[in-house]
């Protein structure tokens, strides 16, 4: 029996005492396994309690008869546990994991109660975990067989019968399978659709916007929502909207689409309505400033800006005793209370109001009227104020002022669908933004991979990149509510000193391919002594919205420059590009949600408008700022971001480096004229020193290194290198003062050494101050190897000496 106040002395003792508290690690780890299945605490451990007892009495038994076999006999209690997990709509490989779970939480109790578990006792353990996952999964062996087959005909049920129009079709231009409510639609046979080419059935007009949205799904872009008119049987055309799938592998396209023809014609029957109401209310309004009627205009804070003659004429009031708040004074005393009280109430609520109440005329007698106010908008919804009417009570106007009443209620109802429907597009959208940010490193790294030109060096490093985004994807599927919370402003960050550098170089690797492809030079300055305090995945996704945009906007053969530099408390991220550049008009509104340049170069790089607003928020919520600049169309943009530095710098040698983004670099062959060249590296950075190392090894040369100035100097004196390669920015003595140093030796101490500057000051005047300081040459970040590589060269005269810049 258990002794308390003493850790348990055995795996069973511990299952009998501790029983609830393992319990409870259990559900912790598989909770999150369930979460898309919505399934209660109840229904989460389901038998675990029975199971943990069987699994006590068996432990016990085995340490009893310590040399007998314990028997494992068939557990109904997974196998009931198995059916519940069927129904619930779990799948085998959930269960597995649970069991494994079950496992790994009893493993690690044991150990933090320091329990000592023999062998024997671990065996026993695992035997009878085994077979009760082999009896919970016996059900969804059963179950799978059945479930494939009417899997199969459900889906073909469904396309047969669906409402909707489906087809597969060929990238060849031409049908391959539709369902019947197609036909049905279309009038033409299924033999009469395959054999025409679908262009054939699309209207004229159609077939320009047509053939370009098949370009689109032949690069493998799904379509969202396309529309487009296809001719009948009979001759007439009925209009279709299209979403559609593209498989660009199989060369197939799954498309629905839906006949809205109906719609379009009663969309058509709106807007003439709305056009014919739009007149009417010209004509109204019209009327209304020469009717003989009281008329008052306020602004957003409710005081008066405007009264009409009638106005003063009924109550006697002037300008000077009327505007701001001064009409209330006009009003009954009785009636004083519940007029402010419905009109501050309305102004507040932005809503229209009517109300009656009595106004002293200029003898002293107080009159009834009826007001009317009705809230104003500008084309953007901002509230403006009111606009406002008093007249004596007639059913005549009495009519009047509640058709315009219903006319202003009926607005709102139409502004509060539009918002609705906008807030669902714009959550869609911001998910899906999210989720191309992983996507874009993976795709990019695996296509490298796949050329088989990669060293295995290099292999590992875009694993690693894969993984690390595979991760980051996976983050993002997880916080899926967090995403939606963009809109309102409760996104969360998950804040930490944040090297830049490392930030820069992860979203140039994500960039890099689409600027290759399309012949655009993207070059990085980046100072490395900057770091910032936040979310590194979301810093990440600021630079890389920037580069993209600049890259996408850049015709072939431009430039894209991207500079991170430190102005006293602050980090400065620039990029700036030669792209198709910002109109006057549009640069206000650049950073605007779904607002995008309305021009015909704009509209064929798609996008929904998101990448820039969602920069400045994240930007914001760093606490930094964001702005562009432009000097008209065709003239390319400048876009920068400013954060305030970190006080935790990454030089700290107590703080772990920040994780260094693989090279996106193609290695040339290894010359072999740098065989037996014997090479000093200095920088303080330790990935930088490893991967110069293993560039200069690999191309056969002999190479040692330095982390610091003082450390350079001992090392020249001791090895005498052939070349000396050298950063720039270095904490306490930096590349300058280095080969001040340097130069002052003697030529037997290496004071003449070759020196190659690496620095990310790629500025002219940074060349000259290189070479003019005792550096033979200037290699400027992020380096080329190849170019590297003959520059070393020449300095140990393996190659001629390379033309000057």
């Amino acid at each position: 029996m258990p002794t308390r106040g003493r850790p348990p002395a055995s795996l069973a003792e511990l299952m009998d005492t501790e029983r609830e508290a393992l319990l409870e690690d259990w559900l912790a780890r598989v909770s999150p396994l369930f979460t898309h299945l919505r399934l209660s605490r109840e229904q989460l451990v389901d038998a675990l309690p029975a199971f943990l007892e069987e699994l006590h009495v068996t432990l016990l038994h085995a340490e009893e008869d310590a040399d007998g076999c314990p028997s494992l006999h068939h557990s109904e209690v997974s196998g009931a546990h198995g059916r519940q997990r069927l129904r619930l709509g779990a799948d085998v490989s959930l269960v597995t994991r649970e069991y494994a779970l079950l496992r790994d939480c009893i493993l690690a109790r044991a150990e933090r109660a320091d329990v000592d578990v023999p062998p024997r006792q671990l065996r026993v353990l695992s035997a009878c975990i085994d077979n009760a996952l082999a009896q919970a999964v016996i059900p969804f062996a059963f179950d799978s067989a059945e479930r494939r087959h009417a899997e199969v005909e459900e889906r073909e049920r469904f396309f047969q019968l669906s409402p909707d129009m489906f087809c597969v079709g060929g990238l060849d231009g031409y049908f391959k399978r539709v369902n019947a409510y197609f036909v049905h639609v279309l009038g033409w046979s299924e033999a009469e659709l395959y054999q025409r080419p679908v262009m054939d059935l699309v209207h004229p007009d159609d077939r320009a916007s047509t053939r370009e949205e098949m370009r689109k799904l032949a690069q493998g872009i799904p379509t969202l929502r396309f529309e487009n008119r296809f001719r009948t049987r009979d001759g007439r055309y009925r209009w279709l909207a299209w979403a559609s799938r593209p498989v660009p592998e199989l060369g197939l396209v799954y498309a629905a689409a839906r006949d809205i023809t109906e719609q379009k014609t009663v969309a058509q029957e709106r807007e003439q309505l709305l056009e014919a109401i739009r007149d009417s209310e010209a004509r109204f309004r019209n009327m209304a400033d020469h009717a003989p009627v009281m008329l008052w205009v306020t602004d957003a804070q409710g005081a008066t800006t405007y009264l009409n003659r009638g106005w003063y004429a009924f109550t006697g009031q002037t300008e000077a005793t009327g505007l701001g708040l001064g009409w209330f004074d006009a009003l009954h005393p009785d009636d004083l209370e519940r007029t402010r009280r419905t009109f501050s109430d309305s102004n507040a609520a932005r809503r229209p109001f009517r109300l009656d109440y009595r106004l002293r005329g200029p003898d002293g007698h107080y009159r009834w009227a009826v007001d009317t106010g009705s809230p104003r908008f500008d084309a953007d919804g901002h509230f403006l104020g009111y606009i406002g009417s008093v007249i004596d009570i007639s059913d005549r106007k009495q009519a009047e002022v509640e058709r315009e009443a219903l006319l202003a209620r009926e607005s709102a109802a139409r502004r509060e669908a539009e918002e609705a429907n906008q807030l669902k597009d714009e959550f869609l959208a911001t998910i899906s933004h999210e989720l191309r940010t992983p996507l874009t490193a993976i795709l990019g790294w695996v296509q490298l991979l796949r050329t088989g030109n990669l060293p295995e060096s290099r292999q590992e490093r875009a694993l690693e990149t894969i993984e690390r985004n595979a991760r980051a994807q996976g983050q993002l599927i997880e916080d899926l509510l967090d995403v939606s919370r963009i809109v309102s402003g409760k996104l969360k960050l998950d804040v930490a000193p944040v090297d830049l550098s490392a930030v820069v170089q992860q979203a140039l690797e994500s960039v890099r391919p689409a600027a290759d492809a399309r012949h655009i030079e993207v070059r990085a300055t980046v100072d490395t002594s900057s770091s910032v305090m936040g979310d590194p995945h979301r810093l990440q996704q600021v630079v890389w919205n920037l580069l993209s945009n600049a890259v996408k906007f850049t015709p072939k053969g431009g430039h894209v420059r991207l500079v991170v530099a430190r102005h006293d408390s602050i980090v400065e991220l620039t990029v700036e590009d030669t792209g198709q550049g910002i109109s006057e008009a549009f640069l206000p509104h650049v950073f605007e949600r779904f607002r995008q340049a309305d021009s015909g170069s704009t509209r064929k790089t798609g996008g929904l408008g998101l990448g820039l607003s969602i920069v400045r928020h994240i930007v914001e919520m760093h606490g930094g700022t964001v702005s562009a600049a432009s000097e008209g169309e065709g003239k390319g943009a400048t876009f920068t971001v400013r954060l305030p530095l970190s006080v935790t710098q990454r030089r700290d040698p107590a703080m772990p480096p920040s994780p260094k983004p693989p090279v996106a670099a193609r290695l040339p062959t290894p010359p072999p004229e740098l065989g037996g060249v014997r090479v000093l590296v200095v920088d303080d950075e330790e990935d930088a020193r490893e991967l110069l190392r293993t560039l200069l090894e690999d191309s056969g040369a002999h190479v040692v290194t330095a982390g610091s100035a003082m450390e350079g100097l001992q090392v020249l004196q001791a090895e005498h290198p052939d070349v000396l390669v050298s950063d720039i920015g270095m904490p306490v003595t930096d590349g300058y003062g280095f080969i001040e140093r340097v130069r002052a030796l003697s030529a037997e101490k290496g004071g003449h050494t070759p020196a190659v500057a690496i620095t990310a000051y790629a500025r002219s005047e940074d060349r000259t101050r290189v070479l003019r300081a005792g550096f033979q040459s200037h290699v400027p970040k992020p380096v080329e190897p190849g170019e590297l590589l003959a520059v070393i060269a020449s300095l140990a005269d393996r190659y001629p000496a390379l033309p000057k810049a």
